[in-house]
Formats: structure tokens, C-alpha cells, sequence
């Protein structure tokens, strides 16, 4: 009596943990499985940073160029390798149509006591024209220059040295420790 007892507990708690272990399979399997409307976001969001990484990429590419261009045209200033970073990224600036409403509710109660009560609501939300993903920008700033690396061949000589680093400090209207002036080596 005691075996069949012991038996029977046993297959009810071997039941018990079976349907425990499909009930967390379920849940792990369900929380593993990504929604269509989640994954549009995580790839929207990661196509705006590789296209914001690649814009900032240009930026510096043409601000490079444009640099060694005015370089070169020094006297004296020979083969120029010209390397910018940015410390920030583009910021930008969008339109925005703010609403402010203000209410006033003015109450007298049976004992001639008054309250007044003022409620103020505040709406500011980005301006997107009818049939357009991309909101209205109103400005687009280029990021901050973190330092620029001139290597020049004319960098041997300190006059030279000298006229590159103050029309790049010029140019760039940043602090002369973020500019560095190299002689250019090998062959």
C-alpha cells in the first residue's frame, strides 16, 4: 500500500515538474522572440547612427582636404598629410510648435469661501511636414574640432612650422595646443 502510495507521489511530481519546465520554456522562448515593430525601431535607430557616424566621417574627410589644399599653397610647405577629429558629433537643431494654455477655475463654496485654481499646460512638439518621416530643421551645426595633425615636409623649418600652425589656428578659429605640426619623415 505504502509502494503504490509512494509511486503515485511520485508520478504526480514528476507531472508537476514536467509542466514547470514547459511553462518556462514558453516564457524564455516568448521573451526571446522579438516583436516586428521592435525590430524596425533597433534597425531605424542603428541607421541613423552609422549615418550620422558616416556624415561626421565626410565631414572630417572634407575638412582635411581642405586643409592640406591651403597648406600646399604655402611657400615652403612641400608634401602635406593633413588629419582632423571631432570631439562632438553634428548638432542640430529642430522647429518646434510650442503651445501654452493657461486656465483659471475660480470657486465659491456654500460658505462664501472662494478658491482659485490656475492649471497650465504646456505643449512642445517637432514640427513634421504632412507626408514626411524627417522633421523640420531650423539649423545644422558642424561638431568641435578635438585637434588637427599637419605632417609637412617644410615642417623642418620653424618660420614654416610656425605659418602652418597660425593659418590653421585661423582657419579653424580653435585653441593652438589642439593643432600639432610634424616634419614629415621617410622616404
Amino acid at each position: 500500500m505504502k509502494l503504490m502510495k509512494l509511486i503515485s507521489s511520485d508520478k504526480i511530481l514528476l507531472g508537476l515538474v514536467g509542466l514547470v519546465a514547459v511553462g518556462m520554456s514558453f516564457i524564455y522562448l516568448g521573451k526571446g522572440a522579438v516583436t516586428p515593430p521592435q525590430s524596425i525601431q533597433a534597425k531605424s535607430a542603428a541607421t541613423a547612427s552609422l549615418t550620422t557616424n558616416s556624415r561626421i566621417s565626410a565631414l572630417e574627410k572634407e575638412l582635411e582636404s581642405k586643409l592640406q589644399a591651403n597648406i600646399l599653397q604655402m611657400e615652403g610647405a612641400g608634401k602635406v598629410q593633413v588629419s582632423v577629429s571631432f570631439s562632438t558629433g553634428l548638432k542640430t537643431e529642430y522647429a518646434r510648435n510650442q503651445n501654452v494654455t493657461k486656465s483659471t477655475t475660480k470657486e465659491t463654496d456654500k460658505t462664501g469661501g472662494t478658491r482659485e485654481t490656475t492649471a497650465v499646460t504646456d505643449n512642445n512638439q517637432v514640427v513634421m511636414p504632412s507626408g514626411s518621416s524627417q522633421p523640420v530643421m531650423v539649423m545644422e551645426d558642424r561638431p568641435e574640432v578635438a585637434g588637427v595633425l599637419i605632417i609637412a615636409e617644410g615642417a623642418r623649418d620653424p618660420k614654416v612650422r610656425e605659418e602652418i600652425h597660425t593659418a590653421v589656428q585661423t582657419l579653424l578659429n580653435i585653441p593652438s595646443a589642439r593643432i600639432t605640426v610634424r616634419v614629415m619623415g621617410g622616404p
